[in-house]
């Protein structure tokens, strides 16, 4: 059996399978409201929480795995590749964004995750300054996103005030915050690169059906994230235009 498979905790695919359900579903009933299909009053919950907390668990999972990656193999120059490899292809989705829905993603998720794995070695040796600055990063972030209009080269950072809308954005205050809060989260529960708690398993809900397709979500969150968009999208498309 695949060494890399074994290593891998069941209970972080699952719960990464569950943020990338939960996505995708979320993005379904976006392009359903983009092309009229639906309205947004059928959905359950309020969509931008929803689509924030989404994200904030894609967050939080990072950086509980860069905190198990680094236990395991201290490679800074890994990190940078991964993360400017994550760097090129937000920059693809933001110029497919753009061109095709003449809608701007500065720096979303992708372009958030890529920039903090990058700066991750700062803070991995040191995960109780990780916490304490990612308390910080959180608590500081609705105060200086209130200071007068921001420039954009303050963007990602989210420093100011912006009125320019965005489909997807990220900035580095509040939300580099929630994965140094992950880095913080993976020492304590995932010492060494090993399971501390054996409640951490999730046994009987890795039993449960699905919770094998679940997982396989989690495994290839990335190539999910890059196509699933473009296919739903496409697939509405077609479907409002030449029904």
């Amino acid at each position: 059996m695949n060494s890399r498979l074994n290593s891998r905790f069941p209970e972080i695919d699952l719960l990464r399978g569950l943020s990338v359900m939960a996505m995708v579903l979320y993005h379904g009933f976006w392009d359903l409201s983009y092309f009229d299909l639906v309205t947004w009053d059928i959905f359950p919950f309020d969509p931008q929480l929803t689509a924030k907390t989404i994200g904030s668990s894609f967050l939080l999972i990072t950086g509980i795995c860069l905190s198990i990656s680094f236990s395991r193999s201290n490679k800074p120059n890994k990190l940078l590749v991964r993360g400017l490899k994550l760097l090129g292809w937000a920059a693809v989705i933001s110029a497919v964004v753009y061109i095709g829905l003449d809608e701007y993603i500065l720096f979303g998720i992708l372009h958030l995750i890529g920039v903090s794995i990058i700066l991750a070695p700062l803070f991995l040796p040191r995960p109780i300054l990780a916490g304490l600055t990612g308390i910080t990063v959180i608590a500081t972030s609705n105060y200086l996103k209130q200071l007068p209009t921001a420039q954009a080269w303050l963007l990602p950072l989210g420093i100011g005030r912006t009125t320019m809308s965005m489909v997807d954005y990220y900035p580095l205050f509040p939300w580099f915050g929630v994965v140094l809060l992950g880095i913080w989260v993976g020492s304590i529960c995932y010492p060494q690169g090993k399971r501390r708690f054996p409640v951490l398993a999730l046994t009987r809900l890795n039993k449960l059906p699905g919770a094998r397709f679940l997982r396989f979500l989690g495994r290839h969150s990335l190539k999910i994230y890059l196509v699933h968009q473009p296919i739903i999208y496409a697939a509405l498309y077609c479907f409002a235009n030449y029904r």
